[in-house]
């Protein structure tokens, strides 16, 4: 079956990160979550779209700064 719902550890075991990294990052709201109790729970494809959005966003301003090399040049 497959998962719908990370929690915090298992989102940080999927990014390959720290989970105080990913606790931040609900805490801030950066990542779309919700909680029962005291545990995140974070949907699989919300975790996607997050994750894809910050690589956008990223790509985004490497091309601006890369642009803008080229026009001083």
């Amino acid at each position: 079956m497959d998962v719908l719902i990370y929690s915090a550890n298992e989102a940080a075991k999927a990014l390959r990160t720290d989970p105080s990294t990913i606790y931040k990052k609900l805490e801030r709201g950066d990542i779309p979550a919700y909680r029962e109790g005291a545990n995140w729970k974070i949907p699989k494809a919300l975790l996607a779209a997050y994750i894809e959005n910050m690589a956008l966003a990223e790509a985004k301003g490497r091309r601006e700064i890369h642009e803008m090399g080229f026009e001083k040049g």
